[in-house]
């Protein structure tokens, strides 16, 4: 399969770039190397080492620009697992319409660039963070509605899956959404706690 990676040269991105490679996928990588979190050096490094990889190219552009993702998305392309966004849920707070544009507009170029070429499959990175506070001991679950999410990034997400929801009854777009619990490991973003612990 050919696989359009958004979020390509990041913490997840590059892991799931490296795997879909090593199963013998054609992958296609996009990132824009923003040094919005954390220093673009770290998703350069990512690159650099994925760039070795036989069935990959790498793309920089940002989701918001439809060139780039014309670019990224083509006509032979069999689906788009779309990782990229600007994560975090203190950083947020500080700047919310940066998340907005990022999140929000670059998720709807996706789904429209999708849409125009009829491609059908879609993977799409949303976040636990969708499901608002919690009070002591109430634990998570599927089925939760996800009316109160707590944050600007977290209500992005929460945007994101309704858009994509609506993209999926309108035109078929096969949609996959993916809440990740506190995702860590080797090249995981340097400001979170797992990471300065470690």
């Amino acid at each position: 399969m050919r696989i359009v990676v958004t979020g390509a040269a990041g913490f997840i991105g590059s892991h799931t770039c490296e795997r879909l490679v090593a199963r013998g996928h054609d992958v296609v990588g996009l990132d824009a190397f923003d040094g919005f979190l954390y220093p673009a050096e770290a998703k350069r490094a990512n690159a650099a080492a994925l760039a070795g990889l036989p069935r990959f190219a790498l793309i920089e552009g940002n989701i918001r620009d439809a060139a780039a993702v014309a670019r990224a998305i083509t006509a032979d392309v069999d689906v788009v697992c779309h990782l990229a966004a600007l994560a975090g849920v203190r950083p947020s707070i500080e700047a919310p319409l940066e998340y907005i544009r990022t999140n929000v507009e670059g998720n709807g170029v996706i789904a429209e660039r999708m849409r125009a070429l009829g491609t059908q499959r879609l993977v799409f990175a949303s976040s636990s963070s969708v499901y608002g506070a919690r009070t002591e001991g109430a634990a998570f679950r599927e089925d939760d509605p996800c009316l109160r999410p707590a944050s600007p990034y977290a209500a992005t997400k929460r945007m994101n899956e309704l858009q994509l929801s609506t993209d999926r009854d309108l035109f078929g777009i096969g949609v996959f959404a993916l809440r990740g619990f506190t995702v860590y490991g080797p090249r995981q973003r340097p400001e979170m706690a797992i990471h300065k612990f470690a």
